[in-house]
């Protein structure tokens, strides 16, 4: 298991009912042949006030993401984003850009829960998404959809 280390900032992806797309930054605290024991950055386990620790399955996580957008980028209606909001990052889509400082993003795969599929957010809570793929005893980035240039 050369891909993770101990100490390797790593994102958690969403697995359960209500978290599906999205993404949770934690820092890597065991590391075994199927699975890795992580300590969230954000979310705190309530019974302890301490930053929950959970055992992951290895398909669960990704690396964290390298910064994604350069002072050249901006992103734009129909970019596949995430957004940062409750402790994570959330995949949607850009529907609107032409508010000053703010994207609105709609989020399909929370069409018909009780929650909104719309959300309004500034530029700073909002990255590009970016898929990675394991490319021997690494990874290797892509953008899901280039953002447009300024």
């Amino acid at each position: 298991m050369d891909l993770y280390k101990v100490g390797m900032r790593v994102e958690v992806v969403g697995h359960s009912d209500g978290f599906w797309n999205s993404y949770y930054g934690a820092k890597v605290l065991r590391v075994d042949r199927t699975k890795l024991r992580v300590r969230y950055e954000q979310i705190v386990d309530e019974d302890y006030g301490e930053y929950t620790v959970e055992d992951v399955d290895l398909k669960h996580i990704r690396p964290y993401p390298p910064e994604s957008f350069d002072i050249n980028y901006r992103l734009t209606v129909g970019d596949d984003v995430e957004v940062y909001d409750r402790d994570g990052w959330w995949r949607g889509e850009v529907v609107f850009d032409e508010l000053d400082d703010e994207l609105m993003v709609y989020f399909s795969y929370m069409a018909g829960d009780d929650e909104e599929e719309f959300g309004t957010f500034p530029y700073d809570d909002v990255r590009i998404h970016q898929e990675v793929k394991q490319v021997g005893k690494g990874f290797e980035w892509s953008h899901v959809k280039v953002a447009g240039p300024k």
